[in-house]
């Protein structure tokens, strides 16, 4: 009686929900039903002697489904969503006698992808598993050591398999899949106490034998004798509520300060071993917060660290140190930053130690020793941020390491608000199109300075071949891609070398589009200036005058500079002017006409000549001797006066009135100034009051390159 009840009610209701679906308004749709699932079957075959019900199946794909093959070697995994699978066999045994593949490769990102539809039954992904091949040998080990401690791994480019070795050394890798394998000989023993070898004993992957393997083959006699590693045993005082295992000690190549193998500290104690002979540096890796991470020495970096050298096989003891409290900073960014990259160095930029975030908007730099340090902000090479490199104090960082505040911490104390500006950097945009004239996509793109003294930043080309570098400080930077696989690197200045790539110019705020990178028209090019970047002022003139040999700038450590914002001093603007005249033949005196000009000096030939021309007279002194003054910068004015008598003092008459609002009539120099206005040699600068002149300012190089330019352009010579 009970049981029709409940049946009528749930009749009931089955009409009540059909009277209320019938009222609804046309288009309105019926509650989501679940959506059909397919299925993936399949035959698994196995060798004779291989029991198939230790094989699984694995899709993975939109559902993830594991299954044991049933005794004929069939599968069917079923409530698969739609989508791409990848299936993969595995046998699931110790050991195993057949190698994990997938449907239609042993590698993942060459296996063939089952495609299932809703409510689809895909069958017929049948797999035929093979016994492969295996790699024997025995490996040796020093008195002391354990072969049975030993690990043997061997990889290819995409399958990779291991066995540990028996107690008298011999060992039996496999099944492997067909291809050609390395074999490294390892062990995770602490303290290390071999050497780890890829065959035969070599250090490095790249120097390994490949040891080719097909199905069925036993490749016997990879034999390894492994030699003694040196052990660098010592002691680190630790507080007495320091956190167990909250410290590691490494020892570093003491050339390039790679950590080359490391060990936690137990107790206070340490023995860092797999290690060659040769010279290391110690480092104390703390993740305890309050423990200083430093240099042996209790130093906060390697440079005045001591080093340490072990002879092969030795076990060094005695090095001891002593934890040390630490400091740490805090601070936080602007939340329209969205992250900061925050490094304390030492006063010579030195890395100390990298902060991290702690929330949204704040980070951190624990585990610093006690000392002076400064802080800056987004100059991790490869960090990717709008933002702008800073130290701090608001520091932008083409102001240079020297210019920004320190901050002093104790030990224990947690120094607060080191906080960033926010400020959005420059931007480089550009295109990058290959050989034939295709865009190159996803091609990295680096920006950066050759001296390092801007951060270094990078980013990929998009489909159409175009990049956005941001980030970026005032200053000349170059810009190179390198894609993968292409015609090697290709500069800004649209050239091949980069001895001869065009800096860009850039500063925050601005974007700089430097145009396209083209490998079908790019050319080695010839070398300029460094310093001199792309559509710079008197970019034009500066070349002019390099190609004329009038001024050949400087060269160190592959760079060449102009240094167009320096003054130009009164001894090298003989040198110009000798130069710009054709070096006329001229035999410099045995005595010299200037007190502070003795016989052999930088441009002692230059200098005479021009005072024989009577175009530089220099200034005689209280005692009658005559000065030249070589060091002194050319003040505008004087070189007006230079470059009028350069030209012979031709016939001027001074305008009455003054061209220039800070050359009245009658200043000294003022038929010279006016002259060199008159022949469109100096324009001056346009003022709310007129044009000026600027007589007393130095002139710098680039306007220097311009005088000359235009003077040869009216006067000629050279």
């Amino acid at each position: 009686m009970r049981a029709i009840s409940r049946g009528r009610f749930r009749l009931a209701l089955i009409l009540v929900a059909g009277m209320i679906l019938a009222t609804l308004p046309s288009g309105f749709a019926s509650p989501a039903v679940a959506a059909a699932t397919g299925s993936i079957s399949g035959t698994v075959t196995v060798p004779a002697g291989v029991d198939v019900n230790k094989v699984k199946v694995t899709v993975s794909g939109p559902t993830y489904r594991t299954l044991g093959v049933n005794p004929s070697g069939e599968y069917t995994i079923v409530g698969l969503a739609a989508g791409e699978y990848s299936v993969r066999f595995e046998e699931d045994a110790s050991p195993k006698h057949v190698y994990s593949t997938y449907y239609g490769s042993a590698v993942y990102e060459q296996s063939t992808r089952v495609d299932v539809a809703a409510g689809t039954a895909v069958t017929g992904i049948d797999q035929q598993m093979s016994t492969g091949g295996r790699i024997q040998g025995k490996v040796s080990v020093p008195a002391g050591t354990k072969a049975s401690d030993m690990y043997v791994g061997v990889s290819s480019d995409s399958y990779q398999e291991g066995a540990v070795a028996s107690p008298d050394g011999s060992y039996n890798v496999g099944p492997l899949a067909p291809g050609d394998y390395t074999v490294l000989f390892s062990t995770s023993v602490q303290p290390i106490p071999v050497l780890h070898a890829y065959y035969p004993g070599v250090k490095d992957h790249e120097q390994a034998q490949k040891i080719a393997v097909a199905d069925g083959d036993i490749v016997t006699g990879i034999n390894q004798a492994l030699k003694p590693a040196a052990i660098i045993s010592g002691r680190l005082a630790l507080p007495a509520d320091a956190v167990p295992f909250s410290i590691f000690a490494e020892a570093r190549s003491s050339n390039d300060l790679q950590a080359v193998s490391a060990v936690y500290v137990d107790n206070g104690v340490y023995s860092i071993g797999g290690l060659e002979a040769g010279t290391y540096k110690l480092f104390f890796n703390a993740s305890d917060i309050k423990i200083a991470s430093m240099w042996h020495g209790g130093l906060p970096t390697a440079a005045a660290s001591p080093t340490i050298t072990v002879a092969a096989g030795e076990r060094l003891t005695g090095p001891t140190d002593t934890a040390v409290p630490a400091a740490t900073i805090t601070g936080s960014h602007a939340s329209g930053a969205s992250n900061t990259d925050v490094q304390v160095v030492t006063a010579d930029g030195t890395v100390v130690q990298g902060g991290f975030s702690t929330g949204p908007q704040s980070f951190m730099v624990p585990h610093l020793l006690p000392g002076t340090y400064k802080v800056q902000f987004n100059r991790s090479s490869g960090f990717t941020t709008a933002q702008e490199g800073q130290y701090y104090s608001n520091l932008p960082e083409s102001s240079g390491l020297g210019s920004a505040a320190s901050v002093t911490v104790t030990g224990g104390q947690t120094l607060t608000n080191i906080n960033p500006t926010s400020r959005v950097g420059g931007t480089l945009s550009g295109k990058i199109l290959g050989p034939g004239g295709a865009p190159l996509i996803n091609a990295p793109v680096r920006v950066y300075t050759k001296d390092g003294t801007l951060v270094t930043r990078k980013a990929n080309t998009l489909v159409d071949g175009t990049f956005n570098v941001t980030g970026l400080s005032t200053g000349n930077y170059f810009v190179s891609a390198a894609p993968e696989g292409g015609s090697g690197p290709i500069f800004s200045g649209n050239v091949l070398s980069e001895t001869n790539a065009r800096s860009v110019s850039t500063a925050p705020g601005r974007n700089t589009d430097i145009g396209t990178l083209n490998y079908a028209t790019a050319t080695q090019g010839t070398q300029v200036f460094d310093d001199v970047p792309l559509n710079a002022q008197f970019e034009e003139e500066i070349l002019w005058l390099a190609s004329k040999g009038i001024s050949t700038g400087w060269e160190a450590n592959g760079s060449k500079t102009y240094r167009p914002l320096s003054p130009v001093n009164r001894d090298a603007m003989a040198a110009f002017m000798y130069r710009l005249s054709g070096k006329p033949d001229f035999t410099a005196p045995g005595v010299s006409p200037f007190k502070d000009l003795p016989v052999g000096a930088q441009f002692y030939k230059e200098i005479t000549w021009l005072a024989d021309e009577a175009i530089s007279t220099g200034w005689e002194e209280a005692d009658k001797t005559k000065t030249y003054r070589p060091l002194r910068p050319v003040n505008r004015d004087a070189m007006a006066a230079f470059m009028y008598r350069l030209a012979g003092e031709p016939e001027f008459t001074a305008p009455e009135v003054s061209p220039f609002v800070d050359v009245p009539v009658g200043a000294q120099f003022y038929k010279e100034v006016t002259w060199l206005a008159a022949q469109g040699i100096s324009t001056g600068w346009a003022e709310t009051t007129g044009k000026s002149f600027k007589p007393l300012l130095p002139v710098n190089r680039d306007a220097m390159a311009a005088f000359m330019f235009r003077y040869h352009s009216k006067f000629g010579t050279l």
